[in-house]
């Protein structure tokens, strides 16, 4: 039996109201991360099962103060980031650790690899080698025509009806809901191996 481990990852950054509209485009406006959440998944035939998970608070510099708008949204609370939040050169330097310093496929709903890259650019980081490379879960699904791919990563859960306890829209949950429905894709052979490792690299 074919098995892969993977993992799968999802971010949050700071947004006010109206930024996803401007996208980010006033001078002040910046896709700083504040969260960065994964999941390292074993993949067979007919299921995916959580090997191990990473959950990491990131403080924001630019603009230190989160906005009401982004913690209504996520549920990370300004204390939160203050107490328990790191810098994101040690955060993206963890999350490289956590994906087997770059020698496994590395998966998101959407392309949240380029936010990865746009804050290496704000700070002056280099970008870690991820030699597996980045792939978009959400293309793969939509190309297949499997339902549910207009959802939002932590949308999937709830629409096929799968039971999560959590705040949508929180990375550590949204990737939490992207696995079970993998999982749940797998199970009923929607989705293969294959489609997963035939893709092109980001």
């Amino acid at each position: 039996m074919q098995v892969i481990e993977c993992v799968l990852f999802d971010t949050e950054f700071t947004a006010w109201l109206g930024s996803k509209q401007r996208n980010w485009s006033e001078s002040w406006e910046h896709r700083e991360l504040i969260q960065i959440a994964a999941v390292k998944l074993r993949i067979s035939s007919d299921s995916a099962s959580t090997l191990a998970s990473f959950n990491e608070l990131i403080r924001p510099t630019i603009n230190p103060q989160l906005s009401d708008y982004i913690i209504d949204l996520t549920g990370i609370e300004q204390t939160t980031i203050e107490q328990m939040g790191v810098d994101f050169a040690s955060a993206l330097k963890q999350f490289h650790l956590f994906c087997n310093q770059g020698d496994i496929p590395i998966f998101s709903w959407g392309n949240d690899l380029s936010v990865l890259q746009q804050n290496c650019e704000l700070y002056a980081l280099e970008f870690p080698d991820f030699r597996c490379g980045f792939h978009n879960l959400q293309l793969i699904i939509r190309n297949l025509g499997l339902p549910g791919f207009e959802q939002s990563s932590g949308g999937l859960a709830s629409f096929h009806g799968i039971a999560l306890q959590g705040h949508i829209h929180n990375a550590l949950y949204d990737v939490r809901s992207l696995a079970a429905t993998l999982d749940m894709w797998l199970r009923k052979r929607a989705l293969t191996i294959d489609d997963l490792l035939l893709t092109e690299r980001r």
